[in-house]
């Protein structure tokens, strides 16, 4: 059964304030136990940045 939850809808998710700019917000996942601990959610694979968090998800996740 996949129980993935969408990075979006995820309790995770958090501002990343370090990693932003004056026009972009970055966010990262910050459960412990998720293979993306950490990572940046609103980015690419090729870095580039994006307004919205865009990853699919993991099982850690948890819904808002």
């Amino acid at each position: 059964m996949d129980r993935k939850i969408k990075c979006s809808e995820c309790e995770y998710a958090r501002a990343d304030k370090a990693a932003s700019d004056k026009s972009w917000t970055a966010y990262e996942c910050g459960c412990g136990e998720s293979e993306y601990f950490k990572a940046l959610l609103n980015v690419t694979p090729s870095g580039e940045k994006q307004y919205s968090i865009t990853w699919s998800g993991c099982e850690e996740g948890v819904a808002i």
